[in-house]
């Protein structure tokens, strides 16, 4: 991001916020995560920047509660890049975290399940080009692959530990050892990496908060796309989006495969 264009976030989120941009906020970093991910949003197809932007949050402040956050964002921006053993090595870390899913951290481990999934059945599927290379087809089970002479097998199951959906499948008859259907159970046909990656990031969180509840400021009214609407609180999951964070200034959302921050209405 250019210097002047810093700048000018530093004074709106100065002014949202309540905050001097160079003051260090108590407890969760709200304006830290919003300034990071107004980089993300203004600069998207400069992986290298947002990586930049995520790294420093995380240095400066390795315990914060949003340090998952800026983790799965940075390692989405890794994963397009090509950088896969760097975005490996972030997501890695966020199953460790207790398994909650009413909060960030559960939010970032489900998250995290689905990205290495995808990543471990590209590993799958290397196994099965070798097969195929060697009998002219694909086999009838994953059972073939033991056999291989590898470094290391891939895994036989996904990131929740169920075994993978294999079969053979063609629209042709006589053809079905030419083609296969690989998929985690838990994913189903988002198992694919390309088309995950292919995504617009945060695009399908398409909650949008419209008011805070007049009896409790931890409760928000979010509305979906197609006039309907819903009260959440942190935790609360709508129309397939978790409402991971509430707080006094900004809301942090997400799906299974991307975060998104949002202003808290006022």
């Amino acid at each position: 991001m250019k210097q002047s264009g810093l700048f000018l976030v530093c004074l709106v989120a100065g002014m949202v916020f309540g905050l001097d941009c160079r003051a260090q906020s108590p407890g969760p970093d709200e304006r830290g995560l919003w300034l990071a991910w107004v980089a993300s949003t203004n600069t998207p197809v400069d992986h290298a920047a947002v990586v930049t932007a995520c790294k420093q949050f995380r240095t400066k402040t390795p315990q914060d509660p949003f340090c998952v956050v800026v983790a799965g964002l940075e390692a989405w921006h890794l994963l397009k890049m090509g950088n896969t053993n760097a975005a490996i090595a972030l997501f890695e870390p966020m199953l460790s975290i207790p398994e909650n899913p009413s909060s960030l951290q559960g939010a970032g481990a489900e998250m995290a399940r689905g990205w290495l999934t995808r990543l471990d059945r590209e590993g799958v599927r290397a196994a099965l080009k070798k097969i195929y290379l060697r009998e002219i087809e694909f086999p009838a089970s994953l059972d073939p692959i033991k056999t291989l002479k590898m470094k290391a097998l891939p895994p036989f199951a996904d990131r929740w530990g169920k075994a993978w959906t294999y079969r053979l499948e063609s629209s042709i008859k006589g053809l079905s050892s030419q083609h296969y259907v690989l998929e985690s159970s838990r994913l189903g046909s988002r198992s694919d990496l390309a088309k995950a990656l292919a995504l617009p990031y945060a695009d399908r969180v398409s909650l949008e908060p419209v008011k805070v509840s007049p009896v409790s400021a931890d409760t928000v009214e979010f509305a979906i796309r197609g006039g309907k609407s819903g009260y959440l609180q942190a935790g609360g999951v709508l129309n397939g989006i978790t409402a991971a964070y509430i707080g006094v200034n900004i809301i942090v959302m997400a799906d299974e495969n991307h975060w998104r921050v949002v202003l808290k209405p006022r």
